[in-house]
């Protein structure tokens, strides 16, 4: 019986690394093609690893195409746009969770705002952008994001809100603290896993935006995500190269962050499986 329990957990944990290497064949192929010449492109059959490895890609990335000002714009507006919507989106959910602001209804409807497709508020954003010139600036794009991010903020924190117990908070009432003191010292920090969660979500969806920014963004504000296209749309040809360097630079955040929150990611996704 403990030798089938053993073949059949070594045959999950085969299938599982199986199934991550998978999904990760498409990075190792961005990677490999950001560091190979230009020859080596099409070459057959295709090469993993290059026999003369470059990084003249990259070198061309900040030279010629100035990416540390892409880089910075992105990371201003996805880092701006996560931190407005946690400290607009707890307080909502927070609201909703244990006053029940809205009934039954409201927690329906946000997830129906993040439903509607981007595009179909996006000639509303530019007119109103437009007239209150917010069209190239950081705070535009900010706000643009947040339309559409912020139902999914307050979705996903009004389940963790909902499975606190409420005991500790009450405990922490009667012994002396306000409510807003209970929650900035018991809730808040019991449900850090969680917000950190929130906010990997929030910081990826901010960070990978491409639509909005392609409309509301100017010569000072464009992201990351533009500079790929741009590359690709070269009146001088396709510059794979440069292409794969500019996916490679734009994935380091998002992993930085899930390698630095790791312990908090576990414990805020497992949170999330037993709600």
């Amino acid at each position: 019986m403990k030798r089938r329990k053993r073949v059949a957990a070594g045959l999950i944990a085969a299938a599982l690394a199986g199934a991550v290497g998978f999904s990760l064949l498409p990075i190792a192929w961005v990677l490999s093609t950001s560091v190979k010449l230009p020859r080596d492109f099409y070459a057959s059959p295709p090469m993993w690893i290059p026999p003369h490895p470059t990084f003249a890609h990259y070198t061309a990335l900040f030279s010629d195409y100035n990416a540390g000002d892409y880089y910075r714009n992105t990371l201003i507006v996805a880092l701006g746009n996560t931190l407005l919507m946690l400290v607009i989106g707890i307080p909502a959910a927070y609201a909703v969770a244990r006053y029940r602001v809205g009934g039954v209804a409201l927690p329906f409807w946000m997830l129906v705002q993040r439903m509607l497709p981007p595009v179909a508020g996006l000639i509303p954003l530019f007119l109103i952008f437009q007239r209150f010139r917010f069209i190239d600036t950081y705070g535009g794009l900010i706000l643009a994001y947040g339309a559409f991010n912020l139902p999914v903020a307050v979705w996903m924190l009004i389940g963790f809100f909902r499975e606190f117990p409420e005991d500790l908070q009450d405990a922490a009432m009667v012994d002396g603290c306000s409510e807003l003191g209970a929650i900035r010292r018991i809730l808040l920090p019991l449900l850090a896993p969680a917000i950190a969660v929130v906010a990997l979500f929030l910081f990826t969806f901010a960070w990978n935006e491409l639509l909005f920014p392609l409309i509301l963004s100017g010569t000072s504000t464009k992201p990351i995500m533009l500079l790929f296209v741009s590359l690709l749309q070269s009146p001088t040809g396709l510059l794979f190269g440069e292409a794969a360097g500019a996916v490679a630079i734009s994935i380091i955040p998002a992993y930085s962050l899930a390698l630095f929150f790791q312990r908090y990611l576990v414990r805020g996704l497992t949170q999330g499986a037993l709600r």
